[in-house]
């Protein structure tokens, strides 16, 4: 009979202790009542998300995994850990082009081009580009090149920011940069 009854108070103690982890896990996780709002549009760079927003106690969310191959990243999960991944290091931005393909953006100024057409122009990789927003300066990977970036043109300027937010660069400087890494890969 003690033998029953100290299985039965084990027992008893055992199931207690197993049950009472779950019931507080359960706490976490809750259902809420969220609104689609496919009358929220979103575009990054001019393109629109195929996605719909979900608003919920006054905020806006978006598909996660929707929002980063936007902006050419991935969604990395490892069990409980969401990763973001993107192809932009940190430190670097996204330079803007011309929304429409077909329109040719120039520069007002004669020996300047947008940043990132010149750059590809002259066979410089954008990757190599970094912006400083402190510091409003541009510098070039493995070079000795920084650039002062002016709120506006004024002649001889090295580079300027100018309609639209384009960041505009003197060609010849370009040109200079552009055999400096020609030299570098020989």
């Amino acid at each position: 009979m003690k033998q029953t009854l100290k299985y039965a108070i084990v027992f008893l103690a055992g199931a207690i202790c197993a049950t009472a982890g779950s019931a507080y896990g359960a706490e976490a996780i809750k259902t809420i009542s969220a609104k689609l709002r496919p009358d929220i549009k979103v575009s990054v760079n001019g393109k629109q998300l195929d996605a719909s927003a979900i608003s919920y106690n006054n905020t806006t969310y978006l598909p996660l995994r929707k929002a980063a191959e936007a902006v050419g990243g991935k969604i990395e999960l490892n069990g409980k850990d969401i990763n973001i991944v993107t192809n932009t290091p940190s430190n670097q931005i996204p330079l803007p082009t011309s929304s429409n393909p077909d329109e040719k953006i120039t520069s007002k100024q004669n020996g300047y081009s947008i940043l990132r057409e010149g750059a590809e122009k002259n066979g410089i990789s954008i990757r190599d580009i970094n912006y400083n927003s402190e510091t409003n300066t541009l510098t070039f990977t493995n070079t000795e090149f920084t650039v002062m970036v002016q709120d506006h043109f004024t002649p001889n300027c090295d580079a300027y920011r100018g309609d639209k937010n384009y960041v505009y660069i003197r060609d010849s400087l370009l040109k200079q940069i552009s055999e400096f890494y020609e030299k570098m890969d020989k």
